[in-house]
């Protein structure tokens, strides 16, 4: 027998759509009802931060969010906003404006350097006063900003500290694919090292100032910039000007070694318009043309800054190491592609990856594809990692940790502005301690911290136009877990959203999880703690504001509060259809926990319905179970002419 109780309520939901305060949106005006008849405000739809110890590694604009979890709307719409086309610098700079801690008084600046450190510094060896400025500016971020706001961000740590950063802390994040054949024993023994390196991380992190490298990186973006959009203006105009930019003084004095003329440091290349190879650890290279290949690597116990340019063709960029490609490991790593269809293949830890600094991965145009392994694609910690791609039908591929994730003190999002593109993590790192045939995804706006020791970051993807395909496993689209913030934001298309646990906008354990789906026919697959589920002190929401769209679970699915969460699923508008298996643990239900009780929304707002479980068109209904409930509504109720009224 099923413990719901179902009131028809035909007559009254065409009149309380008709009272609708008009000043309401949908979504506040379902609220306002369902809470009403479910004896509720939406005013308890909050958490207070007591409910756990915090600790010095929180942010907050988490801790804010958690205790209003409803204004995630216009948090997701400011997001959204952020970005201007070129201009990868003004986001980057919302992110890290949004990365301000809990108890923290001030921020960090990065370092300014003197008139002596700049001026008289190379000798000039091209004639194009533009080309020249650029590298000017190049070289002094590279050579003095860079390495001593690294020292400003690392500097009261021990040297040993510094090493364990990027050896048993990558280990925390990082997997191995032998762990799927661990004895149950050595599986805990490896999950108890992992343990002590937290702990031991724990112990000095407090001390480390990400600001001053993640500062000293967005202000380098917003230098060279301008630069940069002269010459690509010029270069389209007439390709011919490339020769122009790149003709020589023909003389260098004989007291000049190489390393002090500006273009032709060690490390620097700069290259015309053919096809050219390089291969290495660069620190800047500027490519006027042609299809190129890099091929590159990084050592993490040599940090410093590398910026690569390529204006056009279509390119193939290859990570010999971990860190390389648009990774800011303990610096900053910036990679701006303007035109042509692109090949990046990472390893771990590149393609907009911020560790302990700022990468950014900006790809003007073409069809892409995006490769990478762990901690890649816009990902975060003690950073900010940033992917944007600003055209073309694009594919990311990566295992785990990725694709929007972020970790402790970090934010990682992907902005893509237009084409039908194809989100795929996962398949490689099982999930050993729940499943045999799943595996860990941890991705596509995934934020995540360490439970009870570190506060998790924000991980984002906002995919503004096409039809978009997300698959994911064990956590994606939308999902958190601990102190973090996960969100998935899809503008428009007829979207594919598939993921088996931990997903579609769900938060676990003193989190939020948040999948937003402006229009489009969609579609949401998955098992179950999904489509809007909250589960221990946590906030889960789906919201899909338009379309024809259809939810398919098993349970915990749909609206549903776990273990005193909140979880919440809306749809504005569309005929749409809802599959469950489960109906007591769905489509609003939310059960008793700890002497009280979950909250479960299920709002539809719009449109002829079908559903398999408990709800039904132009119904509302009330879970036995605590605080949980939903409606389906005519908010705006067609006439006989067949338009809205």
């Amino acid at each position: 027998m099923r413990e719901i109780i179902i009131l028809l309520v035909a007559l009254g939901v065409v009149s309380v759509a008709s009272a609708q305060d008009t000043t309401q949106t949908p979504e506040q005006f379902g609220l306002q009802q369902l809470t009403e008849y479910l004896g509720l405000r939406p005013t308890d739809i909050a958490f207070r931060s007591d409910y756990t110890e915090p600790d010095s590694l929180r942010l907050e604009l988490i801790a804010d969010l958690m205790r209003n979890p409803l204004s995630l709307r216009e948090y997701v719409t400011s997001l959204k906003k952020a970005h201007v086309i070129a201009q990868p610098d003004i986001l980057a700079g919302v992110l890290h404006a949004d990365m301000t801690l809990e108890l923290q008084k001030t921020r960090g600046r990065p370092y300014r350097p003197g008139v002596e450190e700049i001026k008289d510094r190379y000798t000039l060896v091209y004639t194009d006063l533009t080309l020249n400025g650029l590298l000017t500016k190049v070289a002094t971020y590279l050579d003095v900003v860079f390495p001593r706001s690294t020292e400003l961000t690392l500097g009261v740590i021990s040297p040993q500290q510094r090493r364990f950063l990027t050896s048993e802390l990558r280990e925390v994040v990082a997997m191995s694919e032998e762990e799927e054949f661990l004895s149950v024993e050595a599986s805990d023994s490896l999950q108890q090292v992992e343990q002590s390196y937290v702990e031991q991380f724990v112990a000095f992190a407090a001390r480390i100032d990400k600001d001053p490298i993640v500062a000293a990186g967005i202000d380098c973006l917003r230098d060279i910039l301008p630069d940069l959009a002269a010459i690509c203006a010029t270069v389209a105009a007439s390709p011919d000007s490339v020769d122009q930019f790149l003709k020589t003084t023909g003389y260098m004095p004989d007291d000049v070694s190489g390393k002090d003329i500006l273009g032709r440091q060690n490390g620097w290349k700069i290259g015309g318009i053919g096809n050219d190879y390089y291969k290495g650890d660069y620190r800047f290279i500027l490519d006027f043309g042609g299809d190129d290949v890099y091929d590159l690597e990084y050592d993490p116990a040599e940090p410093h800054g590398v910026i690569i340019i390529d204006l056009a063709g279509n390119d193939y960029y290859r990570a010999l190491s971990d860190y390389a490609l648009a990774s800011g490991c303990l610096s900053v790593g910036l990679l701006l592609d303007y035109g042509g269809d692109d090949r990046y293949d990472a390893r771990s830890f590149g393609l907009g990856s911020g560790w302990f600094g700022l990468g950014v991965l900006y790809d003007a145009a073409g069809e892409d594809i995006y490769n990478g392994d762990t901690h890649v694609q816009g990902a975060g910690t003690f950073g900010i990692g940033l992917l944007i791609d600003e055209g073309g039908r694009d594919v990311y591929h990566a295992a785990v940790h990725a694709q929007g994730f972020g970790f402790v003190e970090g934010a990682g999002l992907i902005y893509e502005m237009s084409g039908s593109d194809t989100y795929y993590a996962g398949g490689k790192y099982k999930d050993v301690n729940r499943y045999a045939d799943h595996y860990l995804s941890m991705s596509q706006g995934c934020g995540y911290g360490v439970r009870p020791w570190m506060s998790g970051g924000i991980g984002a993807i906002v995919d503004l136009t096409g039809n978009d395909n997300y698959i994911t496993d064990i956590y994606g689209q939308g999902s958190s877990y601990w102190w973090s913030l996960g969100l998935l934001y899809d503008s428009s298309g007829n979207d594919s959203y598939q993921c088996y646990q931990y997903g579609q906008g769900v938060g676990t354990h003193m989190s939020m999880g948040f999948l937003v789906d402006e229009s489009g026919n969609d579609v949401y697959n998955g098992k179950g703690v999904m489509q809007g589920c909250g589960h221990d002190y946590a906030f889960g929401w789906l919201l899909d504001r338009a379309g024809d769209d259809t939810y398919v679970g098993y349970d915990k699915v749909q609206g549903d509060g776990s273990a005193n969460g909140i979880g919440l699923l809306m749809d504005v508008a569309g005929n749409d259809r809802y599959f469950c298996s489960n109906p007591s643990l769905s489509q609003g239900a939310g059960d008793p926990r700890r002497g009280f009780g979950s909250i479960g929304l299920f709002f539809d707002l719009g449109g002829k319905d079908q559903y398999d479980g408990n709800g039904r068109d132009n119904y509302y209904w009330k879970a036995v179970r605590d605080w949980g409930g939903g409606m389906d509504i005519e908010l705006n109720p067609v006439d006989s002419t067949g338009k809205g009224q």
